[in-house]
């Protein structure tokens, strides 16, 4: 699978900060929705940068008063996250995430 070039689509667009801002209100992948947006936020403000899954359910609970569904659905969420490059995992602690460098938001 990983021969395959299909695993690729979506993912090869590297950084977008050098594009108009035109160009960038059209991808679809340059957006994040209200949820990501959230956790961006909350990790800035709250927490340096940086946080546990706990810290983040606490932090957008006092930020915003949001309530997760299921603690799986912000792990799947933050799991989404890292593949688009918004967050990073921290190398060797499990469920502990980090907003990438040079990540803006869009």
């Amino acid at each position: 699978m990983q021969n395959d070039p299909l695993h690729l689509v979506g993912r090869r667009l590297g950084d977008l900060s050098d594009l108009p801002e035109a160009l960038r209100n059209q991808l679809s992948v340059a957006k994040l929705d209200d949820l990501e947006q959230k956790v961006v936020d909350t990790l800035r403000k709250r927490f340096d940068g940086i946080a546990n899954v706990d810290e983040l359910m606490v932090g957008l609970y006092r930020e915003f008063s949001y309530v997760t569904e299921d603690r799986r659905a912000l792990a799947n969420k933050l799991y989404r996250m890292c593949k688009v490059g918004v967050i990073e995992s921290v190398p060797k602690r499990k469920g502990v995430y980090k907003v990438k460098e040079g990540f803006d938001e869009l």
